[in-house]
């Protein structure tokens, strides 16, 4: 029935008041009985939430009353029931954590994601970087992407560093989820001396509602109960493995170990078989009640 409107957005504009504009949404969407992460800074507004179809809709135009937010852009899915499990409304230092000063107003230019699959046809040549966590990228990327090694945002400069002559000087385009990360992360290579960086506009899911995901291998990872979300409808291919038997499969876990709740790409058999532990040592631990 897809009762359930779920939105992903974010938006760099000066918030002179967060604490304020943080206790209003938090009394918007209480009222509302809509649920999700929504961060908020001096910066702007980040969030992604959920609710049945006409709360959303209230929450949207609620949001597009601030000065600085009419022309937000929103990303809209649909799913039979709630995603997340709870609310969380916060003020934070930065909408999405980077730990490193940049220029935001040097963000590079949008490809648009039609273009973006019409340079993958015609063979140019160009450097496609991930700009999410490495476990985001094991289950789904861009053909050919680069997905740096790292499990926070804040990394990505240290591994630049590490890693710039594989960019500098190249054709250069950035890729995250829903296009906030890039934000930071193509200012950060403008600021680095990365003069051809475009970043994709609306980042994987509008990809996948203008392009129909070709060239996207695997499937979204998702920050609700979701967890994984499919993008490809022209040639959908699983890259990820069963971290136990190397079995094609998207489909992550958590680990039955407390102690551990390691979240891990699984198969259904090895759940069975590990009964639900990312190692012999969890699997045990959790059966003797050892943490």
């Amino acid at each position: 029935m897809n009762n359930y409107k779920i939105l992903l957005y974010y938006k760099f504009t000066e918030i002179k008041d967060p604490q304020d504009f943080k206790d209003r949404q938090l009394k918007f969407c209480k009222e509302h009985n809509i649920k999700g992460r929504i961060l908020i800074s001096s910066e702007g507004l980040n969030g992604t939430c959920a609710g049945l179809e006409s709360d959303i809709d209230a929450y949207i135009q609620e949001v597009e009353k601030e000065p600085g937010f009419e022309d937000i852009e929103w990303k809209i899915s649909y799913a039979n029931e709630q995603v997340f499990p709870k609310l969380r409304v916060a003020v934070r230092e930065e909408i999405v954590t980077f730990k490193t000063p940049i220029d935001i107003s040097k963000a590079a230019k949008y490809i648009e994601p039609k273009a973006l699959s019409e340079l993958y046809d015609t063979g140019e040549e160009f450097v496609i970087i991930d700009g999410r966590n490495e476990y985001e990228g094991r289950v789904g990327k861009f053909k050919n992407a680069i997905v740096p090694q790292i499990d926070s945002f804040r990394e990505f400069p240290e591994w630049f560093e590490k890693n710039k002559d594989k960019i500098v000087g190249k054709k250069v385009i950035t890729y995250c989820t829903g296009g906030i990360r890039c934000e930071k992360l193509s200012a950060y290579l403008v600021q680095k001396g990365v003069e051809d960086v475009s970043q994709l506009h609306g980042g994987i899911f509008k990809y996948g509602e203008e392009a129909g995901g070709k060239n996207f291998e695997g499937e979204m990872y998702v920050f609700d109960n979701r967890i994984l979300v499919p993008v490809n409808t022209v040639n959908p291919e699983i890259i990820s493995e069963c971290e136990h038997c190397s079995k094609k499969v998207a489909r992550f876990i958590n680990c039955c170990n407390a102690a551990c709740n390691k979240q891990f790409i699984c198969c259904e058999s090895c759940e069975k078989e590990f009964e639900g532990g990312c190692s012999k040592d969890c699997q045990a631990k959790s059966r003797y009640k050892i943490n």
